[in-house]
């Protein structure tokens, strides 16, 4: 019998995650892929990695422009994470950031607006046309490609931002170490992740027996990570973690007040506290070595 493979980060045993596998609805995907939980540090992964052409409609302009989400629209989210950029942007200043910025997955490069803003200069890489483009032509420097697409920089950044990008490449370790080469000694790093499955919403809304229905979205996700798994990938890789949250108050900041919002961030921010289980994992880090 095949046994399943060992986990990516710490080496633990896995096996299938039905679960997460009918949450995604991949009973309903045209190939056959598996969800993998390590039982060791909770990471959770899809397998075989999903390829370029099978969701290849989903990063251009009807992601960028009219196209929806999950959560709703990009420009919808863009709105959303604008307070965070500030805070983010306002941090890397006060570290003494004031140039060397690396915004890896930079988007339409709206971080990259923000951060420059603040008085912290950068550039940006992205993998998608459409978004390194329409980023270009908002005045910015903008590298059309993945990590290892970037030339040689004349010198080493002074500092990256990482935000809902490690989920998606196809080896994480390799993602790193091409990252921390491109970094200064000590420079800090902003990652921010999605926590799918283990995040209180997510637990709540299997509990209620909520469908999704399959879609290119099941599968753009090709790594799930948990507080613990994103700790020990880090400093594998030699990255010291300064600080990780769950629940991000400026996230939903520009929402409309009310019982509704003031009830969603009471739950995020009691369920980070509890046991890390808000809806995204937040992290500060800076290169070791």
């Amino acid at each position: 019998m095949k046994q399943d493979p060992i986990c990516p980060i710490c080496g633990d045993a896995t096996a299938p995650d039905m679960a997460a596998w009918r949450f995604l609805a991949l009973d309903q995907a045209p190939k056959n892929y598996v969800v993998l939980h390590c039982n060791g540090c909770g990471l959770r992964w899809l397998d075989p990695y999903p390829l370029p052409e099978d969701y290849q409609t989903i990063y251009g302009i009807g992601y960028y422009g009219n196209g929806r989400q999950i959560g709703g629209a990009y420009q919808e989210g863009t709105r959303e994470r604008a307070p965070c950029d500030a805070a983010i942007a306002r941090r890397l200043y006060i570290m003494g950031v004031t140039d060397g910025l690396l915004d890896v997955g930079c988007g339409t490069g709206d971080f990259l607006l923000e951060a420059a803003r603040t008085g912290v200069d950068g550039e940006g890489v992205e993998p998608s046309d459409y978004a390194a483009l329409t980023a270009r032509s908002r005045g910015l420097r903008v590298h059309h490609g993945t990590l290892g697409d970037l030339p040689n920089p004349p010198a080493l950044y002074a500092a990256a931002h990482c935000c809902h990008v490690l989920e998606h490449v196809p080896d994480a370790h390799a993602f790193l170490e091409q990252l921390r080469n491109l970094l200064r000694p000590a420079a800090p790093v902003y990652i921010e992740v999605p926590q799918q499955f283990d995040s209180i919403l997510d637990r709540i809304a299997r509990r209620l027996g909520r469908k999704n229905c399959y879609s290119e979205y099941s599968i753009h996700h090709h790594y799930f990570f948990s507080p613990n798994a994103l700790t020990a990938l880090l400093e594998a890789n030699g990255f010291e973690i300064t600080s990780m949250t769950s629940f991000l108050r400026c996230r939903r900041q520009g929402r409309r007040s009310g019982p509704r919002k003031w009830a969603l961030q009471t739950l995020l921010q009691v369920a980070n506290i509890l046991g890390r289980r808000g809806d995204v994992i937040a992290v500060w880090a800076r290169r070791t070595r």
